[in-house]
């Protein structure tokens, strides 16, 4: 919910190379149609169904259009199931229900223009998301050069959410407005025709309503808080790039490597490396092998138990230290040609599947005399958090 801003806040200025190739599959007149769908779930009995679709049209040879359309429809949390069912987890009574916790349905839209020529590139869009509580709407600009024989590219973007969070229920009386700035800075470099390395700054600034009641804390007693974080912040990361391709055979394949450092002033710090090898099987079929690491400290305000006089308190596991690292799997490929004769029929196809391991245990069950801590990790004190997302994809070229 929190986090949805983020999903539009995309800066991929080395994408050509850094994102699954897609090359071998894209249409030779620039316009395409993708249709997708994503499926997540995690160990709290969360489920997420996103139907996807992805309009680029070519105007011209310099001008084209982009339209991004998202559907969610999630359960929310798993201590409320369904809309109206409120039900214990391993026979242990709920410690809340929210109406964060039902299942909601929120959309989104984003589009966008892009010129190029010359070797510069101009973008602009608007990222609107609606949901029963929350809504965003954020313009966004890139601009990209490259020279050098295109050897070399510079490129910067810049993005403005204007978020507005009226939660609902027992928590109606909390949120508010919330902006969010970003700024990002790339320069990507061609070492040789099969090396690419870049480099990537990114500054965010946040202000406003920037906490999640829905998972309020509690004190060392069980009684539960009002959620309380500091209403502004800014966050800087780093991220470098590298890119080989080599040769297995006649095949072109690659390997993309990326590390990212984070660093606020809420005091979390956080660790990003991230590997993937694309390895082409044949013409029209690759394979992306996805391995990530990440860690990261916890806020300053973020403390194991609360005595209720504490300035800042939170019980939002983003806030958090922990430790988790993700596997993934994406094959994509074409379909026959003679299905270019039926102009209905897609072109292409992929499919994804990432599953995550953290080091997020369950909570705890209460133990008469000695202070609670909760997370809302509604699962077996002795197992850790888990998720996967499973995505289905099909591509149509378009004349």
């Amino acid at each position: 919910m929190l986090n949805r801003p983020f999903v539009a806040m995309a800066a991929c200025l080395v994408a050509a190379a850094c994102v699954f190739p897609y090359s071998s599959l894209a249409s030779e007149s620039g316009s395409w149609l993708t249709l997708k769908h994503e499926y997540f779930w995690d160990k709290n009995g969360v489920w997420n169904h996103t139907p996807v679709m992805e309009l680029a049209l070519a105007l011209t040879r310099k001008w084209s259009i982009g339209w991004e359309q998202e559907v969610d429809v999630v359960s929310g949390a798993s201590r409320r199931l369904g809309s109206d069912e409120v039900a214990p987890f391993f026979g242990r009574e709920n410690d809340a229900v929210s109406g964060a916790s039902k299942v909601e349905v929120r959309h989104s839209e984003n589009p966008s223009v892009t010129y190029a020529h010359g070797g510069v590139s101009l973008s602009g869009g608007v990222y609107y998301s609606d949901e029963s509580d929350y809504t965003s709407l954020a313009p966004s600009a890139a601009i990209a050069w490259e020279f050098n024989e295109r050897n070399t590219t510079l490129g910067m973007n810049y993005a403005e959410f204007f978020d507005d969070f009226h939660p609902q229920g027992e928590f109606s009386m909390e949120g508010g407005k919330k902006r969010i700035t970003s700024l990002g800075a790339t320069v990507a470099q061609t070492v040789s025709p099969l090396t690419l390395i870049g480099l990537t700054a990114s500054y965010v600034k946040s202000w406003g309503n920037l906490g999640h009641p829905y998972n309020p804390p509690m004190d060392a007693n069980g009684v539960m808080l009002t959620e309380v974080v500091p209403d502004k912040k800014m966050g800087v990361a780093i991220s470098a790039q590298w890119v080989q391709g080599f040769f297995i055979g006649e095949a072109l394949n690659s390997i993309n490597l990326d590390s990212r450092s984070y660093a606020d002033d809420w005091g979390l710090k956080s660790i990003t490396l991230d590997a993937k090898w694309n390895y082409r099987v044949n013409e029209g079929t690759t394979i992306r092998f996805r391995g990530r690491y990440y860690y990261q400290t916890g806020t300053d305000f973020a403390l194991p138990f609360y005595s209720g006089a504490e300035t800042f308190r939170t019980a939002d596991i983003r806030f958090y230290p922990f430790t988790s690292y993700l596997a993934g799997i994406r094959l994509a490929s074409v379909f026959p040609d003679s299905w270019s004769a039926v102009g209905w029929l897609p072109d292409s196809w992929d499919i994804k599947y990432d599953f995550l391991w953290r080091d997020t245990q369950g909570d705890p069950d209460p133990i008469a005399g000695q202070p609670r801590s909760i997370r809302y990790q509604l699962y077996e004190p002795e197992e850790n958090y888990t998720q996967g997302v499973v995505m289905i994809g099909m591509t149509f070229d378009l004349p």
